[in-house]
């Protein structure tokens, strides 16, 4: 019987797992292990075997296993996703819009790629203009929304696009969060491949090509930025970097593997599917929290071969969605055996999240997956009989498979294997939080050690917040009764404090040595800029990872987690600004308030507003545009000389001193809050509250606002903040008080 450690887990399972009328959760267990050992030709011994590394803890099925895998289950769907094609013409789109349905109807997930598809305004052969991919796709969204499977739940689903496509710009900005709340049915990615990264590289032009005609040619740097900046604010698409995966195939002679699922921790050909289960790495932590921890490796090894034999055997006792799926299935068996917890299981052997330490030791964990996974496989295959479609010469020669041990490729040409692939990291949320006991999900590090989580309660869209506490966290409060967030020990490393560069580097360890993909969302940092956000995308390429995917938290959208913040009693926490270089980029705009011109002087710092100055100017005297461009020199300290661009440029010397304004000192305190990374929309609300302020400050509100970027944009409300009755403002769905701090998300 399984212990619940917290109240949450119990009920989540319940909820989403007992759906065929048990009495228990030993009930699912038990219906689980004797369901998918049911093609043994020793039922009994397998049964039991079964269950008792799912009754453990140990091995946790996915989540259509836990659902659906009964004797007696009406639903005998027990993988989560799978994917298709879509070739380009309209009989072609409906029929892969019918299998998409079919599919989603039985609960599973769906990738697939829409490159196919002839651009917008395209010609057709018997007249007209195609839709292009876009319409098409919200097609599929529209179907998604609209079939609900076991009355509860929605197929997710996911779309690549090419990044030569000519309709790529307009992919990358479907997605808008709740700015335009577009494809909301849908994960977006687009497949990125070796050669366009060389073209950013060199500042190169691109051709958007589409069977075999150029469109259009584009800078690649351009259409990189664009691709980050949507990433970076809608914190989407992701990147799917094809020609990365390829290097993994070990089916290369026969297909691609240019899909993949909703979560991304498959990669495969089309009409393929994932039949996945994790081990829970932290049932392996021996004398957690100690200076005798270690992980032991030869039980996992034991429960990694059961692992296999489990997902294979769910190959053949699992219904399939279509033919084509099951033709498919038989003929490779892929499977996805993968982990969860490992930020728990870092923890319990003191090892702090994205140190060199803990780097190595998820290197050493991964590589024992590996290899007793494919020792595994060749033993159901000397059992069994290897896949149908196994030619040893060609496996042989793959990519990946010539990184195994030299043992293991000789058993592998001696007796074959009976899956092409078969190990992956999903994220894993919902199993790691029921039969996880709320351990850390997947390869992700502890998100927090206390949190609040939105839940749903089965009454449409209404959620419930419950506190919870992460499991290892929970277990050393058992053991250290007086710890406290604000004591931990440095080894529970948790999202918010990892540097994101180490957080790659774990993932690239791990990746290494799974022939899948592997499921991660990259937290950033709170004030991580454009320019920054981009070298991100670049390491993480550099580095070997098959996809790269984030969340922005000052972005568009807001995930499902909020830390639960306790009110400090300590003062105000004060962080220096950035330093100035000597030289700004700095813009120029002439504008006119109370009858009076004035030159308002911006200095850009990393593509962000620094600093403000303020310039009296007497009948226009000087020979600038509205608007223009130029530099502020910061020659030593308090002389800055401005630098003019344009047909008639200039230079005005020590400008702040020798054309002094009445408003510089406002302009003073504006620049110390842009240095000092106050919001945008909070030095605007300020500038436009006083109704007195119809002149100076209204005009410079103007111009500051339009350096806010896209998503960031806030209205001033008529509401009164609760706590000091200031006027509040509104931004991506939070109701915010500039002046005290009061915030509220709904």
């Amino acid at each position: 019987m399984i212990k619940w450690e917290q109240p949450l887990s119990e009920e989540i399972f319940r909820t989403k797992y007992m759906l065929n009328g048990e009495k228990a959760p030993e009930d699912v267990f038990r219906g689980v292990a004797r369901e998918i050992a049911s093609v043994e030709k020793d039922r009994a011994h397998w049964e039991e075997r079964f269950h008792e590394e799912i009754v453990s803890g140990r091995l946790i099925p996915a989540g259509r296993i836990l659902a659906n895998a009964r004797p007696e289950s009406p639903m005998k769907n027990y993988n989560n996703c799978f994917t298709i094609d879509i070739e380009d013409s309209m009989e072609k789109i409906y029929d892969s819009l019918k299998e998409d349905a079919v599919i989603s109807k039985m609960g599973g997930g769906v990738g697939f790629d829409v490159s196919k598809l002839r651009p917008k305004d395209e010609l057709l052969s018997k007249g007209g203009a195609s839709s292009g991919p876009l319409s098409f796709l919200n097609i599929f969204d529209q179907s998604a929304k609209t079939i609900m499977t076991g009355g509860y739940r929605r197929s997710a689903h996911i779309a690549l696009m090419d990044i030569s496509h000519p309709d790529v710009e307009e992919f990358i900005t479907a997605k808008q969060g709740d700015q335009n709340k577009q494809l909301t049915q849908f994960n977006i990615s687009v497949k990125v491949s070796d050669a366009f990264m060389k073209a950013v590289e060199a500042d190169a032009d691109w051709d958007l090509v589409h069977d075999g005609k150029v469109y259009r040619t584009v800078k690649a740097r351009d259409l990189y930025d664009k691709l980050a900046k949507n990433s970076y604010i809608h914190n989407e698409p992701g990147i799917f970097y094809g020609d990365r995966v390829e290097q993994y195939n070990n089916g290369y002679w026969a297909f691609k593997m240019d899909r993949v699922n909703p979560c991304g921790e498959l990669v495969m050909p089309s009409y393929s599917l994932c039949c996945l289960s994790s081990i829970n790495l932290g049932a392996f932590v021996v004398n957690p929290f100690t200076e005798e921890a270690y992980f032991d490796f030869d039980a996992f090894r034991e429960t990694v071969a059961v692992g296999i034999r489990f997902l294979d055997n769910v190959l053949d006792v699992t219904a399939y969605p279509l033919k084509k799926i099951e033709d498919f299935s038989r003929q490779w068996r892929r499977i996805g055996l993968g982990f969860t917890a490992l930020g728990d299981t870092l923890a319990m052997l003191q090892l702090p999240y994205g140190s060199e330490d803990s780097i190595i030791k998820a290197g050493e964990i991964a590589k024992a997956l590996r290899d007793a996974s494919y020792l595994a496989s060749c033993d159901l295959a000397e059992e069994k009989g290897a896949f149908s479609a196994f030619d040893g010469e060609k496996i042989l020669e793959a990519e990946f498979i010539k990184t195994l041990p030299q043992e293991i490729r000789e058993r592998i040409g001696k007796v074959g294997l009976r899956n092409i692939q078969m190990n992956t990291v999903a994220p894993t949320g919902t199993i790691s939080l029921s039969v996880g006991q709320n351990c850390s999900s997947g390869i992700e590090p502890i998100f927090a050690l206390q949190y609040d989580r939105n839940i749903r309660t089965g009454n449409g869209d209404e959620t419930r917040k419950e506190t919870v506490y992460d499991r290892a966290w929970l277990l050393y409060k058992e053991q250290n009764p007086q710890a406290t967030q604000e004591t931990k020990p440095d080894y529970f490393s948790t999202t918010v404090e990892i540097d994101p560069y180490r957080s790659i580097d774990l993932q690239a360890a791990v990746q290494k040595y799974v022939d899948h993909s592997i499921s991660k969302t990259l937290n950033l940092p709170m004030g991580t800029d454009f320019e920054e956000y981009k070298n991100l995308f670049s390491y993480a390429f550099n580095r070997g990872l098959k996809g790269f995917t984030t969340f922005n938290p000052e972005g568009s959208m807001k995930g499902i987690l909020e830390y639960r913040e306790e009110k400090k009693k300590t003062r105000i926490n004060r962080e220096l600004a950035p330093e100035r270089p000597a030289e700004l980029t700095a813009h120029v705009n002439r504008i006119k308030a109370d009858g009076r011109s004035r030159l308002i002087v911006t200095g850009i710092l990393k593509g962000s507003l620094y600093e403000l100055f303020c310039i009296d100017e007497p009948e226009e005297q000087f020979p600038v545009a509205d608007k223009a461009e130029g530099k502020v020199i910061k020659v030593q300290s308090g002389r800055y000389d401005l630098h003019v661009e344009g047909e008639k440029p200039f230079v005005l010397e020590d400008f702040t001193n020798a054309y002094d304004s009445t408003d510089s000192s406002l302009a003073r305190f504006i620049s110390m809050s842009l240095r000092h990374g106050t919001p945008l929309q909070f030095i605007v609300n300020q500038l436009t509250r006083d109704k007195n302020f119809i002149g100076f400050e209204r005009t410079v509100s103007r111009v500051i606002k339009g350096y806010i970027q896209d998503g960031e944009e806030v209205v001033a409300g008529e509401k009164e903040c609760p706590d000091c009755s200031s006027g509040l403002v509104f931004r991506d769905g939070c109701v915010t008080c500039p002046d005290c701090g009061w915030s509220k998300c709904s």
